[in-house]
């Protein structure tokens, strides 16, 4: 009776464990690459400043304003095909991009400032479809759903239909990095993090 007993009870434990575990079928097992590669750049000096234009390939324009570390030889030789990753700053009520090279040599440290061109930019670029439980979900143009944890929701809750955005992720993990280029910039909002649930 008492070997029964045990064999019920874990028979009634796995049936529990199976109820409860979420279910992943229609989570992507091999995750998409996300990246910001250059189509076309073009810079040169600008007075006493190494300036210019980066275009990406998604079609975002981006122009140099600064440097927050300059080294005009190292600048010279960025070109298309090269992969860019972008952080974001809130500088003077504007949203400025610091820009570094992935897979750049490892002495290299140029990091250039960079504005996103509103007007010249394509109208292919990634944007925002629905915002949903708060922030919780965001469906974008390419029908890509992606999930935020509660933190990333300060940003998130606050992001809008239409807005564009640029997603960054190796696909080797589960987790993608978001700049929304419309976000209120006084609310300091277009930074978040992401899984994706579907493609």
């Amino acid at each position: 009776m008492t070997s029964l007993k045990k064999a019920f009870s874990s028979l009634l434990l796995l049936l529990v464990v199976c109820q409860a575990a979420p279910s992943f079928a229609d989570q992507p097992t091999n995750f998409p690459v996300y990246q910001s590669v250059i189509a076309d750049i073009n810079v040169g000096l600008e007075g006493t400043l190494f300036a210019g234009t980066i275009k990406l390939e998604n079609g975002c324009l981006m122009r140099i304003v600064d440097y927050k570390t300059r080294d005009d030889n190292v600048m010279n030789t960025w070109q298309a095909g090269d992969v860019l990753e972008f952080k974001s700053h809130v500088i003077d009520d504007a949203l400025i991009l610091s820009a570094k090279r992935l897979y750049r040599p490892k002495e290299e440290t140029v990091e250039p400032l960079l504005i996103y061109d509103v007007v010249n930019s394509s109208e292919a670029t990634l944007k925002i479809e629905e915002v949903n439980d708060n922030g919780a979900f965001v469906k974008l143009s390419n029908n890509s759903v992606w999930e935020f944890s509660w933190l990333n929701r300060y940003s998130t809750k606050h992001w809008k239909a239409g807005e564009r955005v640029i997603v960054d992720g190796n696909g080797d993990k589960n987790i993608y990095s978001f700049i929304n280029l419309d976000a209120p910039v006084s609310k300091n909002v277009s930074s978040a993090q992401a899984s994706l649930i579907r493609q």
